[in-house]
């Protein structure tokens, strides 16, 4: 559930210097302008070609085949690239922070020109949105002939989705750029300012965030009954504090489920209404169960640290680009009036590289090894103890206020059972199970380890230690890193 690319547009506007040419003016400000306008409709109508596109192709085929939906994620994955690419060359190449704060003479209100600033990149976000919904209701096998009220319900829901992650962030971003500068103007002068902003903003996002989810996403909470005393069960056996469960109207587009919140107190469990209406309550415990393993194994606070300390790293590393100027200058031919345009260009796009390589290799793998080790905890959030199992004992019929055992040891029931949920996620989401996630690795890879388990129940401790020893060495190095870049920084070493 992170923001990937709203947080790369993010850093690419706040956190990365632009060009120090002047802002334009008359003619230039139009041509501006017009260049921006251009590059928001070129991503529409991408977007609305794969959208569209796939919906031809499913209706002339009669129905949607395996490569239809390959070719519509592919699609989708090079349209968010292609957002972020065209924001970046927006922010860099066509000045337009410069148009906000001076042309239009933004610079110094609260709020408002951050919001101008990220504008664009919300607007194609919601083109995108829009055009491959057409391809989505397509693929489900739903005909977009008469989906205007579906389509306007589907855009509100992502927009009320998107706005629970964006509020927190632009919140933060606006009292580090607006309100900290009027009242503390010598601390933007700092040179550890920066870094110390990152890690701030970072921890706040984390703590806040869930409110903005409670108060902005379309939940209820999951009424008593069978499903939410099995589920509390869970929570008690495995010590899993949380503030609600709720029920995420997706308008039963999407099977899915999700925690939010570091803190108990503001700790919510969300699953979607299609994943209640579609899974068995046995599949629904191992899901929440996979939930809370993110929770006990502490997944959160270390994507926090991860994602604080590479942007702190790229941040204190920064001044090594400051020769950029320079080094293009001497590049024969070229209009020395270009200079601070090219020097923003060329910035951009290596921190949009530099950002791209750590989250699609790093992250990637992190997170997928985060996955497996929620899913483990899924099993067990099934499973009855006992390796030689069936029969296989339930403890729906707990007393409510019972601890229940702890959840300690897998059995073959458990594995089997979050097995089926996670095919039956797949299949609802009309998801090929063999089809690779960058986040969280195929169905079928992760299906495949847990039956492994049944078989050879110590591969678990083994992948345990190896999940801790990878966390420990990644920390280590992060750490050594910033460590280094700091020094460095400090001792004015990177120029």
């Amino acid at each position: 559930m992170i923001p990937i690319p709203l947080l790369v547009a993010l850093f690419l506007a706040f956190a990365v210097d632009g060009p120090s040419a002047p802002p334009p003016e008359g003619a230039d400000l139009i041509e501006a302008v017009l260049w921006v306008v251009a590059g928001g409709l070129l991503i529409s109508g991408l977007s609305f070609a794969v959208g569209l596109g796939t919906a031809w192709r499913v209706r002339r085929r009669g129905y949607a085949t395996s490569r239809m939906r390959r070719d519509l994620v592919i699609g989708s994955r090079l349209l968010n690239v292609g957002t972020m690419a065209v924001y970046g060359w927006m922010i860099f190449d066509r000045g337009w922070p410069g148009v906000v704060l001076d042309a239009w003479g933004w610079r110094g209100s609260i709020l408002v020109d951050d919001l101008l600033i990220v504008a664009p990149f919300l607007l194609m976000q919601l083109c995108y949105w829009w055009g491959t919904y057409y391809g989505e209701r397509a693929i489900q096998g739903l005909s977009i002939a008469r989906s205007g009220r579906a389509t306007a319900r589907h855009l509100y829901l992502k927009e009320r989705q998107s706005l629970a992650l964006i509020l927190p962030i632009v919140s933060l971003f606006v009292i580090r750029n607006d309100v900290i500068g009027r009242l503390w103007p010598r601390w933007e002068t700092n040179s550890w300012s920066e870094p110390v902003d990152l890690a701030v903003l970072g921890v706040g996002i984390l703590l806040i965030s869930p409110l903005f989810v409670r108060l902005a996403w379309p939940t209820r909470s999951l009424p008593d009954g069978p499903l939410r005393r099995r589920l509390e069960t869970i929570a008690r056996r495995s010590g899993f504090r949380f503030t609600d469960i709720l029920v995420w109207d997706t308008d039963h587009l999407m099977v899915n489920a999700c925690v939010t919140g570091v803190l108990p107190q503001f700790r919510y469990v969300l699953l979607s209404d299609a994943l209640i209406d579609a899974l068995s309550p046995l599949e629904i415990a191992a899901v929440f169960g996979h939930e809370a393993g993110h929770v006990a194994h502490r997944h959160l606070p270390f994507f926090l640290f991860f994602f604080v300390g590479c942007l702190t790293f790229l941040t204190l590393t920064s001044p090594v680009l400051n020769g950029l100027e320079s080094w293009i200058a001497t590049v024969p031919g070229l209009d020395l009036a270009s200079l601070p345009t090219l020097r923003g260009v060329v910035e951009g796009v290596l921190a949009l590289a530099c950002v791209g390589v750590v989250f699609w290799l790093v992250f990637g793998e992190i997170s997928r090894r985060f996955e497996r080790q929620a899913d483990v905890f899924g099993c067990k959030a099934v499973s009855c103890g006992l390796t030689d199992c069936p029969p296989h004992f339930d403890f729906e019929d707990d007393e409510p206020e019972a601890p229940g055992p702890p959840i300690q040891a897998l059995c073959p029931a458990g594995i089997q059972i979050f097995s089926e949920a996670l095919a039956s996620v797949a299949h609802q989401n009309g998801i090929d199970a063999t089809a690779r996630s960058w986040r969280h690795g195929s169905i079928a890879s992760r299906i495949a380890f847990l039956q492994k388990l049944i078989d050879a129940p110590e591969r678990e401790v083994l992948f345990q230690n190896r999940i801790r020893r990878f966390r420990f060495g990644l920390s280590a190095l992060l750490v050594a890193s910033l460590a280094a870049a700091g020094a460095a920084h400090w001792l004015g070493l990177l120029g």
